[in-house]
């Protein structure tokens, strides 16, 4: 038989999170492994790609493909066709074509295990360098762009390399580099080494602020009841608990009960705060860190900075946001020591600007799933594929608590990070951002605007206004436990008839009582189309309306 009896050519066209994340140069590398030519490219539809050679060796490809991608990517689709071949035996990394699409934006993980060997290896050329990354670890949703030396230059331009085309691709030789000051702006020298001197500092008590990916982390000993009293006196944080970053996994053993569920979110490349159950009297961790409740936050160092803090302290260190109360995370170092410089005693700085803020995930494990309780670094942007073609460009700008937004185009759905409630002008403004970044990443202009109908919610105010402006946007008002119905209904795939119990504090009312009535809890009766209330608890009068619902005092009264 001939060679081209035996041969075939195929084009497949890859749809997900596809571009920005090491996926041509995996494909690249597959490709080369499997002796086939042809080619691949980014385009308006995700990934192009081409391959010709063995019906065994191409068939082998794809099922890597699907079965392997890198880590950072999900393949939501893959469609393929026969093509006549070309007789191509060389395969290539080709120009991406221009067009006026988008590509997926990744959520920002943790840093790979390989970085992390390279960051403890002496011999390394990024020898404890603590921006280390590469296309399996970059980060995505709060990068900046800078240009490289030569060394990393050329492992940008090596297809063959994991760090082909990882766009904050960076050194010691060229930077972003690292600052300690104090609560003033001083620089705090020592011939001890930054991160030696931030460690010192934290054995002694000190309150530090670091900064990760999305934020600055204020950090204190874990281990140090006055450390953490004086971090809760000088945050206003009386009881809330805190969570804690451990520098291992038996660190965490050592302090709470985690089984195989936990132990497998907690070592996971999104590396979430981990809600488990701490263990009485392990003296692990401070009692002030979760004062009266018998569960704690734990997780493990996620950036390279903070790796190389814990592993010169050998301890577990308070990790909490670096935020006033009902404030959004703090990105940059001037606003900490603005708003902060009571907290803080010191500032590991470095840099590499922060663009997008994004705070840590919170998850637990319970029966066999994963409650997102806080969706945001790891996880967030969350891209997720609609089971149909949306016909309008949708914007759902969320309720005033807990607040985040989520865009519907085409057959794509996006969710952003966790944004907070919208209870101050810093909290709103962080909501404009985070809008604004959404709009530009997806080239996004909503014709329709969906919010809750409580008139006092900033979103609403905001929906009604933008609409207001633009008198060719569509605005549509949900209630506000019909929408956790449907959200509930989406989750599960469900587009029948259901009974939904929804018990969510407060529902702005729209039924036979009139608008105005807030609703702690009611039963509807709910399709994707339309719901009717069929259970619920008598009204009364609730003392100073909605105060009552934030002061639950008042509805005993």
């Amino acid at each position: 038989m001939s060679a081209a009896s035996t041969s075939k050519r195929l084009r497949l066209q890859v749809r997900g999170v596809v571009q920005g994340v090491g996926f041509r140069p995996f494909v690249y590398q597959l490709a080369v492994r499997n002796a086939l030519g042809g080619y691949v490219l980014n385009d308006g539809g995700g990934v192009l790609i081409e391959i010709e050679g063995p019906d065994a060796a191409t068939e082998a490809f794809v099922e890597t493909l699907l079965g392997a991608p890198p880590p950072l990517a999900r393949i939501d689709d893959l469609s393929r066709e026969a093509v006549p071949l070309f007789g191509e035996t060389a395969f290539e990394i080709r120009r991406s074509e221009s067009t006026a699409a988008f590509a997926m934006v990744s959520p920002d993980i943790a840093v790979c295990d390989a970085c992390a060997a390279e960051l403890r290896d002496p011999a390394n050329r990024r020898y404890h360098y603590p921006l280390i990354n590469c296309t399996d670890c970059v980060p995505f949703y709060s990068i900046i762009r800078a240009l490289p030396c030569p060394a990393c230059d050329a492992e940008y331009n090596d297809p063959a390399n994991r760090r082909y085309h990882a766009q904050p691709i960076s050194c010691c030789d060229c930077g972003p580099r690292l600052s300690l000051t104090d609560a003033s702006g001083r620089s705090v020298a020592t011939d001890a080494g930054y991160v030696e001197t931030a460690a010192r500092l934290i054995e002694e008590g000190r309150i530090v602020a670091l900064k990760g990916l999305g934020g600055f982390h204020l950090l204190c000993d874990a281990t140090n009841e006055q450390a953490v009293r004086t971090l809760r006196e000088r945050k206003g944080r009386p009881s809330k608990p805190l969570a804690v970053m451990f520098p291992s996994l038996e660190g965490i053993r050592a302090a709470a009960e985690i089984g195989e569920a936990e132990e497998r979110l907690i070592r996971s490349k999104e590396r979430p705060i981990t809600i488990v159950t701490g263990k009485k009297g392990s003296g692990a961790i401070a009692p002030s860190v979760a004062p009266g409740v018998d569960r704690i936050g734990v997780f493990l160092p996620y950036t390279p900075l903070h790796i190389l803090l814990l592993d010169v302290l050998r301890r577990p260190v308070v990790a909490t946001s670096a935020n006033l109360s009902d404030a959004p995370i703090i990105t940059d170092a001037e606003t900490l020591r603005q708003r902060l410089g009571h907290v803080v005693d010191a500032v590991l700085d470095h840099d590499r600007e922060i663009v997008n803020a994004c705070d840590d995930s919170v998850v637990m494990p319970a029966g066999g799933r994963t409650l997102m309780l806080r969706l945001a670094r790891g996880y967030a942007p969350k891209s997720l594929p609609l089971p149909f073609a949306a016909s309008k460009k949708i914007l759902a700008v969320g309720a005033n608590q807990k607040n985040a937004i989520a865009l519907a185009f085409g057959h794509h759905l996006i969710l952003s990070p966790h944004i907070g409630d919208l209870v101050s002008l810093d909290a709103f403004e962080y909501f404009e951002r985070t809008l604004e970044t959404f709009k530009r990443f997806y080239t996004f202009e909503p014709d329709v605007v969906v919010c809750d109908l409580h008139p006092g919610y900033e979103t609403t105010r905001w929906a009604e206004a933008f609409c207001g402006r633009h008198p060719d946007t569509e605005l549509l008002q949900v209630q506000h436990h019909y929408a956790h119905a449907l959200s509930c209904m989406a989750e599960y795939g469900l587009d029948e008839e259901v009974l939904a119990f929804c018990f969510d504090g407060t529902g702005y009312g729209e039924d036979a009582l009139g608008h105005g009535t807030l609703w702690g809890g009611e039963v509807l009766l709910a399709d994707p189309h339309t719901y009717e209330r069929v259970l619920h608890l008598r009204p009364f009068r609730l003392l100073g309306g909605e105060k009552a619902v934030r002061e639950p005092r008042r509805v005993a009264l």
